[in-house]
């Protein structure tokens, strides 16, 4: 049985399957423009996954012989086999969220001044840094809201199809992340003091 490729590996052999004979960096402006919305995928990552699934005879190289010399890629049918047994196979996972907003509240009340307690920092300061913290994350979640909306708009993602469909979910987020960081703000200090448990 062939080793499991990580999911890195299906990004690379998803979009090579919608987007056949493109080039590294074609693959990467496509992640920007679709599941770069969902999923972190540094260009890094692209390049050397692509040169992996290679060597595994999975995606075939062709380099021009003339002009930039640009290597495009291609799935092999091999490639193609190993794509449809993974979209077919079941998955229990879960979403991850890495967020660095959730992350920084989390941290709350936090002194960055050597030999001062935390508690006596005061809650003042605590809660003006929360709802600095929450203003940010609402600028910065409105601005994805919109992003997805121009997204939407532009008509490349048909009504009823599962790319559209992926775009809803993210716009779904965003307004409900929005509504978090907007209760936040609304009241903050019921996060500090007794309110505030410690986790």
């Amino acid at each position: 049985m062939p080793t499991a490729l990580p999911v890195s590996a299906y990004v690379v052999l998803g979009l090579l399957g919608r987007h056949d004979g493109a080039t590294p960096y074609q693959l990467d402006q496509r992640i920007r423009q679709s599941i770069g919305h969902f999923w972190v995928f540094p260009r890094s990552q692209l390049y050397a996954e692509a040169g992996r699934l290679v060597r595994r005879g999975l995606v075939v190289e062709r380099q021009e012989e003339g002009g930039r010399h640009r290597r495009t890629l291609s799935l092999t049918e091999e490639g193609r086999r190993e794509l449809c047994r993974w979209l077919a196979a079941p998955t229990r996972a879960i979403t991850e969220i890495h967020d660095e907003g959730l992350l920084r509240l989390y941290f709350q009340p936090q002194t960055c001044e050597a030999g001062i307690d935390a508690d006596a920092a005061g809650a003042a300061d605590t809660v003006d840094a929360i709802v600095r913290l929450a203003a940010e994350q609402i600028r910065a979640h409105e601005g994805q809201l919109d992003e997805y909306g121009r997204l939407v708009a532009s008509g490349t993602l048909p009504a009823g199809s599962p790319q559209r469909a992926t775009v809803e979910v993210g716009l779904r987020f965003e307004r409900m992340i929005i509504d978090f960081w907007r209760e936040i703000a609304a009241s903050p200090a019921h996060l500090v003091g007794e309110g505030g448990a410690e986790a």
